[in-house]
């Protein structure tokens, strides 16, 4: 591990290191520039929902005015606090205010005694707004995104484990086969230097020299095509390891073993009915749940904008100082008010129109949800297919290797030719070649178990 991290830092290394799968999803998860551009759109949703809230925020007004010339004279200031709250869309207040000067009649509700006054007071409503409004909703909306983001972090961080992985185990798989390919080239080069001497004592026909020849050009021409493939996945898994700074690692600097990746996703009888019971849960479905939720409340909003209009305010207020007799004493103050638009189609028109919306994704919610049961069985289905053909392919790559054995005796002592060594030879690299496929594909299924189940995060 601690090589691992050397070399993710820039290090160079004198060897080659092993890259297991559990360092992989580690990486991604830390490291990856695609992963760390969804948690910075998370910090937005969340300064969204602050934004929302600062509607309730307590807030001071300040309003003066002073007339300069005319008749009257005179100058007054006001000065209100006022705290917001969600409950009924209500607001209390209290406010303090005072005047100095001579004032027309119609403005005789500036007129305070010389130590002003001070009042306090609360505002609400009883029907519109009264159970939701706007602000409200838009609080609430603003939580339901952050849980919507979640759900699609959770399912891009899963989609994005299953392409880095799945590119792990494709680079994996040819990095197996060019050393299979390797160690059995090498064996037969180096049985290339007897078929010469016996060609040169007259014990082997130079037909047979020319046909061994042939076949081992066959095998170096697989091998390059071989090596070429690994070249091209080493650069599509440079695009998931990183290092410190986010940079791609050369996948050239890791070594392949089946023993060394430390697999995390085993499937068992007990394996697949932990998952199927995940899909319920599915962040592909919980972000259309929450998306629903948001209709929800938007259905809520239009339904408010149907009701009256009727909202109620009441204060008390008491003026200190000296002045008009009138301004003595304490005053409690009442008002309603009371709108409602004839007609409203506008509003009727919007709530029909979101009813419309929410079942939309009801069926959307629906589709979602058989959409991931069907690709967790197809996987499933997959996956068992999978398991039968790696147990067939390996005992057919061992049954290879045995004739190859057997015809190689029997050429030893004249009972074969070279022209059925070599094709033993040939059908005993195609079943190894098939052998790690399938073993590979075996970890590609597990693996699309656990993604269609949104599993893959450890």
């Amino acid at each position: 591990m601690l090589m691992l991290l050397c070399l993710l830092s820039g290090a160079t290394l004198a060897k080659p290191v092993t890259l297991s799968v559990p360092e992989l999803v580690n990486n991604i998860k830390h490291a990856h520039p695609y992963i760390a551009a969804m948690h910075e759109q998370g910090v937005q949703k969340q300064l969204m929902l602050t934004q929302s809230e600062s509607v309730f925020d307590p807030r001071i007004t300040q309003q003066t005015s002073s007339r300069v010339s005319g008749y009257y004279d005179g100058a007054y200031a006001a000065q209100q606090f006022v705290q917001p709250l969600q409950s009924m869309n209500a607001r209390l207040y209290s406010e303090y205010r005072i005047s100095d000067g001579d004032f027309p009649v119609y403005e005789g509700q500036y007129e305070t005694l010389s130590g002003g006054e001070a009042s306090v007071g609360v505002a609400l409503s009883l029907l519109r707004d009264r159970e939701i409004d706007k602000d409200r909703v838009s609080v609430s909306n603003a939580r339901l995104a952050i849980s919507q983001w979640q759900a699609e972090f959770a399912g891009n961080l899963n989609e994005t484990l299953y392409k880095g992985i799945s590119h792990y185990l494709y680079w994996l798989g040819t990095a197996l086969q060019v050393e299979s390919v390797t160690a059995l080239l090498d064996t037969a080069t180096s049985r290339k230097k007897g078929f010469e001497e016996r060609v040169k004592q007259g014990d082997l026909a130079q037909a047979d020299l020319i046909e061994f020849e042939a076949n081992l050009l066959q095998q170096e021409l697989l091998l390059t095509e071989l090596k070429r493939e690994l070249m091209a996945r080493q650069v599509e898994l440079a695009f998931y390891v990183r290092d410190q700074q986010g940079e791609m690692v050369s996948a050239e600097t890791f070594t392949a073993a089946l023993s060394d990746i430390q697999w995390p996703y085993d499937v068992t009888t007990s394996t697949i009915m932990a998952l199927k019971n995940k899909l319920s849960a599915h962040p592909a479905v919980l972000a259309l749940r929450e998306e629903a939720r948001m209709l929800e409340n938007k259905q809520r909003l239009a339904d408010n904008a149907l009701l009256p209009k009727l909202d109620i305010k009441a204060s008390v207020a008491r003026d200190v100082g000296s002045g008009p007799a009138s301004l003595d004493g304490t005053e409690g103050k009442l008002g309603l008010s009371f709108s409602y638009p004839l007609g409203n189609r506008s509003a009727k028109a919007q709530a029909s129109a979101i009813k419309s919306k929410r079942n939309e994704f009801a069926y959307k919610q629906q589709l979602m949800q058989d959409k991931v049961t069907q690709a967790f069985n197809k996987a499933y289905r997959n996956w068992q297919q999978a398991t039968q053909a790696a147990s067939l392919n390996q005992k057919n790559a061992t049954l290879a290797d045995r004739l190859y054995d057997m015809e190689l005796k029997r050429y030893n002592v004249g009972d074969s030719d070279m022209f059925v060594l070599n094709a033993r030879e040939s059908a005993r690299i195609k079943a190894q070649m098939k052998k790690i496929k399938a073993d590979i594909d075996v970890y590609m299924a597990e693996l699309a178990l656990h993604y269609a189940a949104a599993d893959l995060l450890l």
